[in-house]
């Protein structure tokens, strides 16, 4: 069990048979005796020798932190492969960072979820036209323009979170153009430390914008605020889709 501040968090429940196959097997591949991991770890001979068995469960973050160090395991992996899942681990892992962090701006500043932001953003399209390694392509009812090197027809694109720059007005005549240039409304807005996520929906297409912003400073809008968001051409990546052809 985990303490932070007045708060108690239990470790994620694993399998205590898979969690001690990992253990034995890493011990004996390092070429460490039980007796040396045991006086290494802190962790008591008879307790380390129940729990490679199977008969004991694993013992608390710290522990595992240190079992992890010895035996040259990533205790995420660890985690994961013993049956706790990646969301969870992550979770744990970034609350207790956020309780030990000392300056705003350091672990406090990183979430989880921003990694998951990527996934939300990525789209299947059709390339419409293209002239040497800039194409254009629909996305939704939209059409982006990006610079791909495939000769694909289909693409799978990656519009970062980080690259979304939101205006509150449209920003055609700063950018000399309307290229990549979406109207939408913001429908969901979440803080993560000195991060801001906006949840913008658009044309046929939904996508997530991070910037930075003191925790205490306010967002110049809000949920229900009708903004435009614009993502650079070279921000965009693309991975080619084969297309099977039927005879």
């Amino acid at each position: 069990m985990l303490t932070f501040g007045n708060k108690r968090h239990r470790l994620p429940r694993m399998t205590k048979r898979e969690f001690g196959k990992i253990l034995r097997e890493a011990r004996l591949r390092r070429g460490v005796s039980l007796r040396h991991l045991a006086d290494e770890s802190g962790i008591e001979f008879s307790r380390l020798s129940r729990m490679e068995h199977g008969t004991r469960p694993a013992p608390g973050l710290p522990a595992l932190r240190r079992l992890a160090d010895l035996l040259s395991l990533d205790i995420v992996e660890l985690l994961v492969s013993t049956g706790t899942p990646r969301e969870s681990v992550e979770q744990l892992l970034w609350s207790q960072r956020l309780h030990e962090a000392k300056e705003p701006g350091g672990w406090a500043a990183y979430a989880p979820e921003i990694h998951c932001l990527r996934d939300k953003n990525r789209f299947i399209v059709r390339v419409a036209s293209r002239q040497g390694a800039y194409c254009r392509a629909t996305v939704g009812r939209s059409t982006w323009g990006l610079l791909t090197f495939s000769t694909a027809s289909k693409l799978e694109i990656l519009i970062p979170p980080e690259a979304v720059t939101i205006f509150q007005a449209n920003p055609a005549e700063i950018l000399c153009g309307t290229e990549n240039v979406l109207e939408g409304t913001i429908t969901k807005q979440r803080r993560f430390g000195a991060l801001l996520n906006d949840v913008i929906a658009g044309e046929d297409i939904e996508l997530n914008g991070v910037c930075a912003l003191p925790p205490t400073q306010d967002p110049p809008y809000g949920p229900g605020d009708t903004v435009y968001l614009w993502v650079p051409a070279a921000a965009i990546t693309t991975e080619p889709i084969q297309e099977e052809h039927h005879a």
